[in-house]
């Protein structure tokens, strides 16, 4: 599969002369890294190494290989994006953004931005594919009723109350499952090895190409134990072990409510 590894300042040279308006968010901005002195001196230095490696040509035109992983962007209508750590100071940012049966994914580690062409039919695999390995937390779903549990803790806070026991007493009178609640945070609280979260962006049809951003996200936690995913849905909060189908069933259905939303 096609592939091309730059650093930050080279991958701006090269969206700029490909045209491209709009590249991801996970590679718009740089939380880590090496700190930028003299942009527009570093700028000019981009862009003279993208030319050097023939990646620009005289006349300002990108090759064939940067439009091909790069020209995705401005024709996507699906992007999924992770965003993961598990040390301090370091963050694991990629996506991959898919446009009939073309996909690209880009990954942004540290200063470098590397970006591969995936099969499309691969974009949830290629895109977990970069968390560390941990293996999934085998257990049964747990589930809480988030709207009692908004309401059970406004009542607590309106009386001033902080007690965990009195939470739970406040649940159970409204009918949720308080053994749920509690394995749930009791497993959540644990030592936290990495912790990330993965988000669905749509683009609906036409020259309008609006675009809607999934409603909800999933979250990653490598805990002790193992992986599990954190999600909402249906007015419920569920934690579960977090596997391939996990990964798939979840963002399909992000995405699905996403599409959806971006026809109306």
């Amino acid at each position: 599969m096609p592939k091309l590894d730059v650093d930050r300042l080279e991958y701006v040279i090269l969206a700029g002369w490909a045209g491209i308006t709009r590249v991801p968010t996970v590679a718009a901005y740089a939380n880590y890294g090496t700190a930028v002195q003299d942009l527009d001196q570093e700028l000019e230095a981009a862009d003279q190494r993208c030319r050097q490696r023939g990646l620009v040509d005289p006349g300002d035109r990108v090759n064939d290989l940067v439009w091909d992983l790069m020209g995705v962007y401005t024709a996507g209508t699906i992007e999924f994006d992770l965003r993961f750590s598990r040390e301090k100071g370091t963050e694991l940012r990629a996506c991959v953004t898919q446009s009939g049966k073309s996909a690209t994914r880009t990954v942004v580690n540290g200063d470098r931005i590397i970006l591969e062409k995936v099969r499309p039919g691969d974009a949830i695999p290629a895109l977990v594919s970069l968390l560390p390995e941990h293996k999934p937390l085998k257990m049964q779903p747990l589930q809480v009723d988030l709207v009692e549990l908004r309401r059970a803790r406004a009542e607590l806070e309106k009386r001033g109350e902080t007690d965990e026991n009195a939470l739970e007493q406040a649940l159970r009178s409204r009918g949720v499952n308080v053994a749920d609640y509690r394995r749930a945070t009791r497993l959540l609280d644990g030592t936290k090895l990495g912790v990330g979260e993965v988000g669905v962006t749509v683009w609906g049809p036409g020259p309008s190409r609006k675009e809607q951003r999934g409603e909800q996200t999933m979250r990653i936690i490598d805990l002790e134990q193992g992986r599990v995913a954190v999600y909402n849905t249906r007015g419920q909060r569920i934690v579960a072990g977090c596997d391939m189908g996990t990964f798939r069933r979840i963002l399909g259905d992000i995405a699905t409510d996403a599409q959806r939303r971006v026809s109306w």
